[in-house]
């Protein structure tokens, strides 16, 4: 009686070693892939609140007028000759005009909530969207920073009644000028 001996198929222990290592490199891919997604997101944070840190430094700083008026345009060493005195006299009245409106200007300057600061347009127009849904008007000021604010008040109290509800309800709210 002669025994058969059975021939083994060359091949098969490489298919479960090809199908380990497939398994293997994709759970090192996954795990690196992890990572770099865990790093990216700290990395956005930080310049998220970098940007806000440095819009609430620029919210706070303040602005001074000068009250002075506007230092004389320089005379020529020549003088003008008679002809030209008319149209140099009404020309400097139109230049003073708008030199007097300069100061009165920042007294009127609204206070408005800054809800956020962003880099990318896309990340503006979403917080700008949760404001709409919110029932808040929504103005993006395009940058970068591409700013998203709300609100425009004559008085800073008002200003930050606004700030602080939108931060009740989740929002970074800052009060600028």
């Amino acid at each position: 009686m002669s025994r058969k001996k059975k021939k083994k198929k060359k091949g098969s222990g490489q298919g479960v070693n090809f199908i380990i290592s497939l398994v293997a490199l994709s759970i090192i891919f996954v795990m690196v892939g992890y990572l770099i997604g865990n790093y990216a997101v700290k990395a956005l944070q930080t310049q998220h609140r970098q940007s806000m840190q440095a819009t609430r430094e620029q919210a706070s700083t303040p602005v001074v007028v000068s009250n002075q008026p506007a230092p004389a345009p320089p005379q020529n060493s020549t003088p003008p000759s008679p002809q030209s005195t008319s149209n140099s006299a009404s020309s400097q009245s139109q230049q003073s005009a708008p030199v007097q409106e300069q100061p009165s200007a920042p007294s009127t300057a609204l206070y408005k909530v800054q809800v956020g600061a962003f880099s990318e347009r896309a990340n503006a127009d979403r917080v700008a969207a949760q404001l709409k849904e919110a029932g808040y008007e929504a103005v993006i000021i395009s940058g970068p920073p591409h700013r998203v604010q709300t609100g425009a008040f004559s008085s800073q109290e008002n200003a930050n009644k606004l700030a602080e509800e939108l931060r009740q309800k989740g929002f970074e709210a800052i009060v600028v000028r």
